[in-house]
């Protein structure tokens, strides 16, 4: 009956349950959508400084000529930028004589932190905005196009004062230690660690204690500005708030006294992203990155079911924490949120194109609206190019290949041996 009461709806409100042949802007009623989440250094990091338009533009044409119908491109260079923010910091910004010297020797050698750095700069230098590069070219693509912002990162929070892994770090971190959560180190909850999983490398959890703490008022209207700022900025047709990354926001043991506070802070959001959106003359959407588990998202301060019920959002993406470790519970999420709220499951980075096949194959069976591909971009840090071409099997379930019993590799898949119930 859901399928059917669906598909009525569909007729009726013209949404698409199959894919389109591109992207497009906007849509408050439309489901089908085959999301790329792509983090804010890879494109920049692979073409030799200085670069220019013409060397980025490839990177968002391979996502499109690929049958991706959303881009998700996130902002956060570690908590510095990749933009010339006026709000937070641009990474590089500020970089000393000698910093800068070694910074862009070590980018003219290899793919790395120090190559996105000075490609960022001689972007700025040449007088564009990186970010607004991408987006601009995503939606001359016809993609529809969000900003996705990582509310709380962390990477690297253990070693503030090894250069250059450092300039990830903000200012605003940096001189208000008293608004974090506690210390890197700290321990951790059952909670964090099932939601890391067994894969995850160790240092995360210790990077998670270090982030700020959502409970301070300053701590939120800082991110509230810094997500202002992004609306008002680039032309997106949505913004997302990925909980995912990194999941930690309150201090051990005061998560539920301070679920109204976070859903009181969504609902700030929500009122700026109208603001914004009806100054521009046209929608712009909220999704929300949650946890796999919806005991996991609760768990943390987080009630997506309420901020649904209220309105407040529009998409819920259900992802796993960097490794597919057990089939996404989407019919759980289906029971809990509104009907009309389309539900996205994200898969994370496989190294066998018939493990995303299967993944895949499970979620539309499940019933999502679409699918995530989160980091899937990752295997050039091996010189590997993406398999692009599967992302036009993936984004249609009648499409996809047969998927056996067993990994591409022999094996039997991780995800596959994983059940409900570890």
């Amino acid at each position: 009956m859901r399928i059917l009461s669906l598909f009525v709806s569909a007729l009726l409100l013209g949404f698409s349950w199959f894919p389109a042949d591109g992207g497009g802007p906007a849509e408050p009623g439309r489901r089908y959508r085959l999301i790329y989440n792509s983090d804010a250094n890879n494109m920049f990091q692979y073409v030799k400084p200085p670069m220019r338009p013409a060397d980025l533009y490839p990177y968002v044409d391979e996502i499109a000529e690929a049958g991706v119908t959303t881009l998700y491109m996130c902002p956060n260079y570690g908590m510095a930028v990749n933009y010339p923010s006026e709000i937070t910091e641009m990474i590089g910004t500020g970089l000393k004589a000698e910093q800068e010297v070694r910074v862009a020797k070590v980018a003219q050698e290899r793919p790395s932190l120090e190559r996105g750095v000075m490609n960022l700069k001689s972007l700025v230098a040449a007088g564009h905005d990186p970010l607004g590069l991408v987006i601009d070219r995503a939606r001359a693509k016809g993609l529809e196009t969000f900003i996705t912002f990582r509310l709380n990162e962390v990477h690297w929070v253990d070693k503030p004062d090894e250069f250059p892994i450092n300039l990830l770090l903000s200012k605003f971190w940096r001189e208000h230690p008293q608004w974090r959560i506690g210390q890197p180190g700290d321990p951790l909850s059952q909670l964090h660690r099932d939601i890391l999983g067994p894969r995850t490398s160790p240092v995360v959890a210790r990077w998670l204690p270090g982030g700020l703490n959502f409970a301070v008022p300053e701590v939120r209207a800082r991110r509230l500005a810094q997500l202002r700022e992004c609306c008002q900025r680039f032309d997106i047709d949505g913004l997302d708030l990925d909980f995912q990354r990194f999941p930690m926001y309150f201090r051990p043991g005061e998560e539920a006294a301070n679920l109204k506070t976070m859903t009181a802070w969504i609902a700030d959001v929500r009122e700026m992203i109208r603001a914004v959106a009806k100054k521009r003359g046209r929608p712009i959407l909220l999704s929300v990155r949650v946890m796999a588990r919806p005991e996991q998202s609760l768990g943390l301060g987080l009630d997506p079911f309420d901020w649904a019920k209220r309105g407040l959002i529009d998409i819920v993406i259900v992802s796993h924490y960097l490794h597919n470790n057990f089939p996404l519970p989407i019919g759980e999420y289906r029971k809990r949120l509104p009907e009309h709220v389309p539900i996205y499951g994200s898969i994370e980075v496989e190294r066998k194109a018939n493990d995303y096949r299967r993944i895949a194959k499970r979620l539309w069976q499940d019933g999502v609206d679409g699918i995530m591909m989160f980091n899937f971009f990752t295997c050039r840090d091996r010189g590997i190019e993406p398999e692009f071409g599967l992302l036009k099997e993936l984004r249609n379930p009648k499409k996809i290949g047969p998927v056996g019993s067993e990994a591409s590799d022999g094996r039997q898949s991780h995800f596959e041996a994983q059940t409900d119930d570890n």
